[in-house]
C-alpha cells in the first residue's frame, strides 16, 4: 500500500518534471518576441511624461503606465523580461497542475504535455499584456474551481481583488469579472459574500481611476481607453486569423467546446468563463491573445479526455510544435537585433543630451536604448487604430514646438501589408517638405535633417 502511494508520487512528479523542462527547453531555444512598447512605455513614465496625455495607449494601464510597474521592480531590460516571460509560464504550468491534482496520473502527464505543445506553438515566446492576463485570469479561474473562494469574507475579497487586478491590464477583462461575479452567486448564493467579492474586484481599477484624476490625464484616459477604442480603434485594427492559425485554435476549442456538452456539473460556468477568456482574440485577432483561454481550454478537455482524442490531439501538438520550430530562428530576438543596434550606435554618437528626436516607421524602442524622448515628450504609436482625425496635426505640432536633431524613417515600414506612409499622408508629406535625407545605415533606416 505505501509502496503503491510511492510510485503514484513518483509518477505525478514526473508528469510535472518532463513536460514542464521541455516547455522550458523549447523557449529558451526559440526566438524571443517582447513587445517593444513595454519597456518604451515604463521609460517615458520614468522620465516624467504623462500616461495617455504624453503616452499614449489604447489599453488599461496594466504594468507600465501606473507609478508602480515592471521598471519599480528593477525590469529595465531585454534580459530581463525574458526572465519574467519565463516566470509567468512557470506559474501558468504550477497552477494547472495543481487543478490537475485530482486527475488520473495519466491524464494529467497528457494534458501538461498537451499544453506544453499547444503554447509553444500558440505563440508561447511573445510577452506582452496578455501574458499577465493569462496568468491572472488562471489564478482567478483556480480559486474558484478548487473552491477556495468559498471559505469565508476574506477569500471572496482577496478572488475578487484578482479579478479586479485582471481588468486592470485590458478593457475585455470586464466579461471575465462579469463571469466571475456570476460565479459567485449562482455557485453559493450569499449577498454579503458577494459584496465582498465586488469590493475587492473594484479596488485596483478604483483606485487607478483616483491616481489619473489626481494626476489630471483622466478625460483622456477615458477617451484613449473606452471611446476610441468603442469606435475607431475596434474597426481600424481588427485583423481576421490565417488557416494556419484557426487551424491550431480550433483544435483545443471543438473538443474543449465537445467537453463541456458532455458534462454534469458546471457545465455552464466552464462554458462562459472560456467564452469570455477568448473573447480576447477580438477584434485583432492572435494566437498570443488566444493564450488567456489556453491553459482553461486544456483543463476543460481533461475532464472529458479519452485514449483517441488523446492520441489526436498529442499528434496535431506534435505537428504544430515541429512546423513552428522549423520556421523559427534560434536565438533570436525581436526588436533587440544588430540591426536594432546599428541604429541605436548612430543615435548614441550623434544625438546632444537633452535633445529630441523622432522615429517613423523606425522600432520606438530607440528611445528607451538611447535614452532620448520624442519631440515635445508626446508620443503616439504609429498604429493604424491610432490615426484618427487630428492625430497627425498633434503629431506635426510637436515637431515645430520641439525639432527634433534628426529623423529616422524607415521608408519599407508597414502594418498589416500598408506602409506607414499611406495612412500618415500629412506626417509624411511634412518630412518631405522640411526635412532631407543625410545619411543611409546599413539596416536601410534613413537619417533625415532639418534642410
Amino acid at each position: 500500500m505505501v509502496e503503491a502511494h510511492h510510485q503514484a508520487g513518483i509518477f505525478h512528479l514526473i508528469s510535472f518534471v518532463i513536460p514542464l523542462t521541455l516547455l522550458l527547453i523549447l523557449l529558451l531555444r526559440s526566438s524571443f518576441f517582447p513587445y517593444p512598447e513595454i519597456l518604451t512605455e515604463i521609460y517615458f513614465l520614468k522620465q516624467g511624461m504623462l500616461p495617455y496625455t504624453q503616452i499614449n495607449d489604447q489599453h488599461f494601464p496594466g504594468f507600465m503606465l501606473l507609478p508602480i510597474n515592471l521598471g519599480s521592480f528593477g525590469i529595465t531590460t531585454v534580459n530581463e523580461l525574458r526572465v519574467v516571460h519565463l516566470l509567468l509560464i512557470i506559474i501558468n504550468f504550477v497552477l494547472l497542475s495543481k487543478l490537475l491534482k485530482k486527475s488520473d496520473p495519466v491524464i494529467k502527464f497528457v494534458s501538461l504535455f498537451l499544453y506544453t505543445l499547444f503554447l509553444f506553438s500558440w505563440e508561447g515566446n511573445i510577452l506582452w499584456v496578455d501574458s499577465f492576463v493569462t496568468t491572472t485570469a488562471l489564478l482567478g479561474f483556480y480559486l474558484l474551481e478548487t473552491d477556495w473562494t468559498f471559505k469565508n469574507s476574506l477569500t471572496y475579497f482577496f478572488s475578487g481583488l484578482v479579478f479586479g487586478i485582471l481588468l486592470a491590464f485590458k478593457q475585455h477583462g470586464i466579461f471575465l469579472c462579469l463571469t466571475a461575479g456570476i460565479w459567485v452567486i449562482s455557485y453559493k448564493p450569499s449577498l454579503n459574500r458577494l459584496a465582498w467579492f465586488i469590493a475587492g474586484g473594484i479596488l485596483p481599477m478604483g483606485l487607478i481611476v483616483l491616481h489619473l484624476s489626481l494626476i489630471g490625464v483622466f478625460k483622456d484616459f477615458w477617451f484613449w481607453t473606452i471611446s476610441h477604442n468603442l469606435s475607431g480603434y475596434t474597426s481600424l485594427e481588427g485583423r481576421m486569423p490565417s488557416m494556419g492559425e484557426l487551424a491550431r485554435f480550433l483544435t483545443l476549442v471543438t473538443p474543449a467546446v465537445l467537453s463541456i456538452f458532455l458534462m454534469v456539473k458546471k457545465k455552464f460556468l466552464y462554458l462562459l468563463f472560456f467564452l469570455s477568456s477568448a473573447f480576447y482574440i477580438f477584434p485583432r485577432f492572435g494566437l498570443i491573445h488566444a493564450q488567456i483561454a489556453l491553459p482553461i481550454l486544456i483543463y476543460i478537455i481533461s475532464r472529458k479526455l479519452s485514449l483517441t482524442l488523446a492520441i489526436i490531439l498529442l499528434s496535431l501538438g506534435v505537428f504544430f510544435t515541429v512546423r513552428v520550430l522549423i520556421k523559427d530562428t534560434p536565438g533570436k530576438i525581436y526588436f533587440y537585433g544588430q540591426s536594432t543596434q546599428e541604429t541605436v550606435n548612430y543615435v548614441k554618437t550623434n544625438a546632444r543630451p537633452n535633445g529630441s528626436i523622432y522615429v517613423y516607421g523606425v522600432n520606438d524602442n530607440i528611445y528607451h536604448l538611447t535614452q532620448t524622448l520624442p519631440p515635445n515628450r508626446v508620443w503616439v504609436e504609429l498604429l493604424k487604430g491610432n490615426i484618427i482625425p487630428g492625430v497627425e496635426d498633434t503629431i506635426i505640432s510637436t515637431l515645430k514646438v520641439d525639432p527634433p536633431q534628426f529623423i529616422l524613417v524607415d521608408p519599407q515600414a508597414s502594418i498589416d501589408s500598408q506602409k506607414i506612409s499611406e495612412f500618415t499622408p500629412l506626417i509624411n508629406k511634412y518630412i518631405q517638405d522640411n526635412f532631407s535625407k543625410r545619411v543611409s545605415l546599413s539596416n536601410k533606416t534613413e537619417v533625415w535633417y532639418a534642410k
